[in-house]
């Protein structure tokens, strides 16, 4: 049941009328079921596996509290217990062919397909969160928690149990004591979150998705470099929408249910530094890695070098969170060589800081905010080759794309998609200037009514009774 779907919007539908009729100490368990009930409808394992972690680091939490014994210890084993269940996953590809050659020689063949394994549903996201949660205890930043059903609600909430965002324990949990007031001013926000996802995924993200010829990225040199620069553009347009409609759908139908999940995108493609852009891509997951891999590596490096400008405090910090974010992607060469990229682009940008104190972004002239935009949309979007394919097509597409023997553009998809591109972009060019991702609210009821219609109809016309795309970061 994707959120995206008819059955979803019922789902929700039923799920708040039932929700308001009960008493507030009830209200938990019953989004608890309603969460356990969602991912069932996926796979009845991906519930299984989820109550297997959430019992292990409620239980681990309650043993890490100051003064226990072997506490440092206990910690290391629950962080290697999750970390093995995340890479058990993601390396499945890689070890289960060895295995079942193994097999055979032992005299014991598999089955017809081979031996397989299904990854389950979000487990990415919340592995990341029983990780912090139990540092974070462990340093006395958050007590253990001690209702179990409150924590198991912390790493099964349904909105973002797919996707994210990655909520830390520490600022979600007091929200599932506290009392919940949904006023007029939070259902008018989480509507507009919800709109605007849906806008940004099923109008601009599939539409754009499905303007992309089928073998573009696979037989490159059938293109023109100019060609295979405007099919990137718009499959960078089609990630970040994809993964930013299920964002703002995620956080508004969290919003009506009276709980704040955390913004995870601010108009990324805007940045004017690579530092920037990860501060306003994937914001959840950028936020996890600076605090438990980049500042941990950060002040391991100052205590043992009193230069804190040194090349190696400027040149490890940066490459290990990379690669460490490249192999939560994915296990394989090609989110490595993107993970490698990003960590060379923060290295670079960060070195000239060794000789000078860098100028603020906003204190540099407009021009060259302007150019500085383009640079690095330039190169995240370069490096979108490898984080979508594996590593022989990323390659035989970049030297597709530095093969410029001919100038032409001749095909009409392209032309097609740009004005899905220009309503992308008029969107964030919209909450950037004014800073504010709620700026359709401040427009006349009259206008918010219309453009609420529009894209109702829209949706139905592009969709019809086919809400079953799936979200890009769906599979991570």
């Amino acid at each position: 049941m994707t959120v995206t779907s008819i059955n979803f919007v019922l789902f929700t539908v039923l799920a708040l009328g039932i929700y308001y009729l009960l008493p507030r100490r009830w209200q938990n368990a019953w989004l608890l079921f309603l969460s356990y009930a969602f991912i069932v409808t996926w796979d009845w394992w991906f519930a299984f596996l989820l109550g297997t972690l959430t019992v292990a680091n409620f239980l681990i939490a309650l043993r890490l509290k100051v003064g226990t014994r072997f506490r440092h210890n206990l910690l290391w084993v629950g962080i290697g217990f999750n970390i093995f269940v995340l890479l058990f996953f993601r390396a499945a590809n890689f070890f289960l062919p060895e295995l079942e050659r193994l097999l055979e020689l032992l005299g014991m063949p598999t089955q017809a397909g081979g031996l397989q394994v299904l990854i389950p549903l979000g487990v990415s996201f919340y592995v990341l969160q029983t990780i912090s949660y139990l540092v974070d205890v462990y340093r006395g930043q958050l007590m253990a928690e001690k209702n179990w059903l409150n924590f198991a609600l912390y790493l099964a909430y349904f909105p973002k149990f797919i996707a994210g965002p990655i909520e830390r324990a520490r600022s979600f949990l007091p929200k599932l004591a506290q009392a919940r007031l949904v006023d007029n001013s939070i259902v008018v926000r989480s509507m507009l979150l919800i709109f605007v996802g849906l806008t940004r995924k099923l109008l601009i993200a599939d539409a754009l998705t499905a303007a992309i010829l089928p073998d573009v990225f696979h037989t490159p040199e059938k293109y023109t470099p100019p060609e295979l620069i405007l099919w990137l553009v718009i499959y960078s347009f089609a990630l970040y929408n994809d993964f930013a409609g299920y964002t703002g759908i995620a956080r508004g139908v969290s919003g009506l249910f009276g709980i704040e999940l955390s913004a995870n995108f601010r108009t990324p493609y805007f940045s004017r530094s690579i530092t920037e852009f990860w501060n306003r891509w994937h914001i959840t997951l950028s936020e996890w890695l600076r605090d438990y891999i980049y500042f941990p590596i950060s002040r391991t490096l100052s205590r043992r070098y009193s230069d804190r400008r040194g090349l190696a405090s400027v040149v490890l910090p940066p490459m290990a969170t990379m690669l460490a974010s490249g192999i939560w992607h994915g296990f394989g060469l090609h989110m490595l060589l993107w993970g490698f990229l990003h960590g060379l682009y923060l290295i670079l940008e960060r070195i000239p800081s060794i000789w000078r104190p860098s100028v603020p972004a906003q204190d540099q002239p407009i021009w060259r905010q302007g150019l500085a935009m383009a640079v690095v949309f330039l190169l995240v979007m370069l490096a979108w080759v490898p984080f979508r394919w594996e590593l022989p097509i990323a390659l035989n597409f970049w030297g597709a794309l530095f093969n410029w023997s001919s100038f032409d553009i001749r095909y009409r998809r392209i032309f097609i998609a740009l004005p899905v591109l220009l309503l992308s972009l008029a969107i964030d060019f919209l909450q950037y200037s004014k800073k504010d991702e709620f700026i359709f609210l401040k427009w006349p009821r009259l206008v918010q009514a219309g453009c609420m219609a529009v894209i109702l109809v829209l949706v139905f016309i592009v969709t019809g009774e086919d809400f079953k795309q799936p979200f890009v970061y769906q599979a991570f």
